[in-house]
């Protein structure tokens, strides 16, 4: 009797717990400082897309981030509630250890652009980004 008491308690968690997120937690950029993409400017946004650090295979660093270089947290793709709105509250956003909010993130979009233009570009947009736009993801709110 006590086996199916703890079967049903953890089927009904399953069904109604929260999973637990690792949004917000500090991972480490790919290729930063090995020879991979050249320093971080503390004014752009940078995500790594592909990190097993993270659930959502998401490090992002967003602009005036205070991690040191090389470093971000852990994101995740979200839909926000307020559509335009940068600083919009997304329910895929909840659970971090620090505030997020859902916005899109920015990419140079000159390098988009000419990304776009190479042979097979389009395809590596889709499979990366879902097409030629940045992604929108949980991150820092901007505009302090």
């Amino acid at each position: 009797m006590k086996a199916f008491r703890f079967w049903a308690l953890a089927a009904l968690c399953l069904s109604a717990c929260d999973p637990p997120t690792d949004l917000g937690k500090v991972c480490t950029l790919l290729g930063v400082g090995d020879g991979g993409p050249p320093a971080i400017s503390p004014n752009d946004d940078y995500y790594d897309q592909g990190t097993a650090q993270c659930q959502n295979l998401i490090c992002l660093r967003p602009a005036g981030s205070p991690l040191d270089g090389g470093l971000g947290f852990c994101s995740s793709p979200c839909t926000p509630q307020t559509q335009g709105d940068p600083n919009s509250k997304s329910d895929d956003c909840n659970g971090s250890s620090i505030p997020l909010v859902c916005r899109q993130i920015a990419l140079d979009q000159a390098f988009l652009n000419q990304i776009a233009a190479e042979d097979g570009g389009q395809a590596l947009l889709q499979q990366h980004l879902g097409g030629n736009t940045a992604p929108v993801l949980c991150t820092s709110p901007v505009g302090g």
